[in-house]
């Protein structure tokens, strides 16, 4: 059985292109700070591997929400809906209102399209279009508005939140 570091570090080092070896240590050791902090880890049929950790809506504190990050795929299951069926298995477990994900639009944006106006907890050159949110409860964020945001923890670090190259 594969620990959640090591599914992340395997994921992330086969990866290529913008990741190399520091940042699979870099996002592995990040899941494991995940852990032990307490945010939600699912191990999903022992090849892909996820954190969920609460985050605040500032306008809105009622709210049970979550973003979604390390998520990773060992390199041979990818492309073959592990992710998918990860998300949806977490999303059950969680019975969240709202998950939150910063990431490319080619890979969440289909999944995580809620119109939202949360900014981001942390201060990103991220495009605001990569901030992605998925309401659970039907219409969680209508009539929020414009509104801050706070997490607390290893995910509150500027450095967890930065594109890869600016990193490590």
């Amino acid at each position: 059985m594969k620990t959640p570091y090591e599914i992340q570090y395997q994921a992330f080092a086969a990866a290529g292109g913008l990741y190399d070896e520091r940042h699979a240590k870099l996002y592995a050791s990040l899941a494991d700070d995940l852990i032990s902090d307490g945010s939600f880890s699912i191990v999903f049929e022992d090849v892909a591997h996820a954190c969920y950790t609460p985050i605040t809506i500032d306008a809105a504190p009622h709210l049970k929400c979550y973003v979604l990050a390390p998520l990773a795929v060992l390199p041979e299951h990818q492309g073959k809906r592990y992710a998918s069926r990860l998300m949806d298995e977490a999303e059950k477990q969680l019975d969240a209102d709202v998950i939150f994900v910063m990431g490319e639009p080619f890979h969440y944006g289909n999944r995580y399209n809620t119109p939202h106006q949360v900014l981001p907890p942390v201060r990103t050159q991220a495009p605001l279009e990569c901030w992605f949110a998925k309401a659970l409860t039907p219409g969680a964020l209508d009539g929020v508005g414009e509104s801050t945001s706070s997490i607390t923890g290893p995910y509150a670090n500027p450095l967890m939140w930065g594109h890869p190259s600016e990193q490590v």
